[in-house]
């Protein structure tokens, strides 16, 4: 075979296997309703998920905005992550100590009375465990891992004046194929 005739055959494989993999499909994560409320006579809440890189869920915000005028406080050992409506273990988010996570003694966070709060966290079975250490966990050393499609959720646990105020809120990951 001659240099050229080789140089056409190999030319000809490369844009056969370039073009063949251009059609291959891409997966898209998409969350219905994008954002899920809920709210009650004490608050007004927000769920919803974040995207990794634009490719996949891998962690939520969470919105609480107190209606009272009195103040009130997330109880994250209370506050769990919840899959296909059952209970998955609690959330982590940057500042976190291990210790707290492990004897549940995690604190919670005020509300001032109509005051508004927000926090990004993720399923604490979801990240990555190898880098949990004695040390707090910071923003580089929170890996969160891919939220599983399905029904994924909350049950939010507020408390005021000694009373826990619970709120289940879910919302829909769904994977989807686009070419």
């Amino acid at each position: 075979m001659t240099f050229i005739v080789k140089m056409v055959l190999a030319i000809t494989m490369g844009l056969t296997l370039v073009s063949g993999t251009g059609c291959a499909p891409t997966k898209v994560w998409l969350s219905k309703p994008a954002i899920q409320s809920a709210g009650n006579a004490y608050y007004e809440t927000s769920f919803e998920p974040l995207k990794r890189n634009d490719r996949y869920f891998a962690a939520f915000r969470l919105t609480v905005a107190n209606k009272t005028g009195k103040p009130m406080e997330i109880d994250w050992n209370k506050t769990l992550y919840l899959f296909n409506g059952n209970p998955n273990g609690v959330f982590v988010f940057k500042g976190i100590k291990p210790e707290d996570i492990k004897n549940g003694t995690v604190p919670p966070d005020l509300i001032p009375a109509r005051g508004r709060f927000s926090r990004e966290i993720s399923p604490y079975k979801l990240i990555a465990r190898s880098q949990i250490s004695s040390r707090t966990l910071d923003a580089g050393e929170i890996k969160a891992g891919m939220l599983p499609k399905g029904n994924n959720g909350v049950h939010l646990v507020v408390r005021q004046e000694g009373n826990d105020i619970v709120e289940k809120i879910f919302l829909q990951i769904e994977e989807k194929e686009v070419r």
